[in-house]
């Protein structure tokens, strides 16, 4: 397939707001579809595989005239003389002709029949263009893969950060209620001194958790090689009902993944080039013509215009041809063999990606209804510790387990989205993310 068309609306954004970075708190915030064009415009792997393309179609455009006769014109200044005596019954005649003077000519040369040869390379670089642009779709669908991984990490840092700035404010909170309830007299001082460790740990982890989104933050921005933070706006998300049949998934990556499509073009190039090694154990067949444009200084025996047909036939080559011919089969047996591994671990991927998909969402759906009693658990909990019937490592333990929940469950929504990103990349459809990010019936917000 062509190049992507790729609208530069995102990217001036970013470099709008890139020419106001100077300006404290400015981000760029992007939705992943825009995050994706500003890559496809950032990425200097896209760029190359773009120049890469770029060279195959020139060359294989370069070869269409194959077929054409080649015409040339030549111009030469000789020097020369040329002496002779013949013997004639009316005695000797001395020859003393100056050769030198102008020559000019128009030449040309026609292939008429070539063995297939001309024929196999336009076949050839034909099928180096699609090889290209295969290798152009790869880097598409890996760079998607790695903007999926790197901008939904920022959204899963983002939850994890306020889990635990949420749970930072309870036990402060709770660190308040202890302190009252001390100074009435209603529990001891050790458990006041739990809430306070409790407090101490939370914040902790709250920084710990700050950290790992200014890191995830900074990879995105890397990423798009942006000059200003980016701030995501498209959330972690969850398609709780079964997507597609493992069949399909398996039949889209044997037509649609852009390594077999490559393999595909070279297998093509393979086969050209046994035609070629083929091509010289045949004659050559051609036309030439050549039109003297000068001739007066033209000696009796050149001629003003010649023209005809040639035959050439290599009876013996310094290289070996036989060999040549065993080279090139040998290397259309290595790509099929090559295709054939490779497709075994294309379909292996997309069975793994597929079971890794379907597992973080019904791993996402448990944690649902676990999320629910952890929410009740902690709410009877702190009940219980103001009537005097829990204790303070019980609250705790109860925020923890809300807590762990909370981050398991945007942990399993971004392993859904990840696997999902991989299962979509082996089967050359990562440009159909956004798709299902429309059918999502989950949307988990900071």
């Amino acid at each position: 397939m062509a190049a992507h068309q790729r609208s530069p609306i995102p990217h001036a954004v970013l470099l709008v707001v890139a020419a106001l970075g100077s300006a404290p708190g400015w981000a760029a915030t992007l939705s992943y579809d825009e995050a994706r064009t500003a890559l496809e415009h950032a990425s200097d792997a896209r760029k190359a595989g773009e120049a890469a393309l770029g060279v195959s179609t020139h060359n294989a455009r370069a070869a269409d005239s194959l077929a054409l006769p080649d015409v040339s014109l030549n111009a030469k200044q000789v020097f020369g003389i040329k002496t002779a005596t013949l013997s004639t019954p009316l005695g000797p005649i001395h020859i003393d002709d100056n050769l030198g003077g102008p020559r000019a000519s128009i030449d040309t040369t026609w292939s008429l029949y070539n063995g297939g040869r001309v024929r196999a390379r336009q076949l050839a670089l034909d099928a180096g263009i699609r090889e290209s642009q295969s290798e152009l779709e790869r880097i598409d669908q890996k760079l998607d893969a790695d903007l999926a991984s790197v901008y939904f990490g920022v959204e899963l840092a983002a939850n994890v950060e306020r889990t635990r700035r949420s749970v930072m404010e309870q036990t402060d909170r709770q660190l308040d209620r202890a302190r009252r309830f001390e100074k009435a007299g209603m529990i001891p001082a050790v458990e006041r001194l739990n809430a306070q460790v409790a407090r101490d740990e939370a914040a902790r982890q709250h920084v710990s958790a700050q950290r790992d989104l200014e890191i995830a933050r900074m990879r995105l921005q890397r990423l798009l090689v942006s000059d200003v933070p980016v701030e995501p706006t498209t959330p972690l998300f969850v398609i709780t009902r079964p997507i597609r049949p493992l069949a399909q998934w398996l039949a889209l990556a044997e037509a649609d993944n852009p390594l077999l499509k490559g393999l595909g073009a070279r297998r093509v190039q393979a086969e050209q080039g046994v035609v070629a090694a083929e091509a010289n154990w045949k004659p050559q067949i051609y036309a030439f013509g050549s039109y003297a444009m000068i001739r007066h200084y033209q000696t009796i025996t050149e001629p003003d215009w010649t023209a005809g047909i040639g035959v050439s036939f290599t009876l013996f080559s310094r290289e070996d041809r036989g060999h040549q011919v065993s080279a090139a089969r040998e290397t259309l047996r290595e790509v099929d063999s090559v295709r054939g591994e490779s497709l075994n671990q294309v379909l292996t991927e997309i069975e793994a990606a597929y079971r890794k998909v379907e597992q973080a969402r019904e791993q996402f759906g448990l944690l649902e209804s676990a999320l629910a009693a952890t929410r009740e658990n902690l709410r009877l909990r702190e009940r219980g510790f103001g009537e005097g019937q829990t204790t303070s490592l019980d609250v705790n333990e109860a925020r923890d387990a809300l807590a762990r929940a909370e981050t398991a469950r945007a942990q399993s929504a971004y392993e859904f989205v990840v696997a999902l990103s991989k299962l979509l990349q082996v089967s050359g459809q990562t440009r159909s993310l956004s798709e299902f990010l429309q059918q999502a019936d989950v949307r988990l917000t900071p």
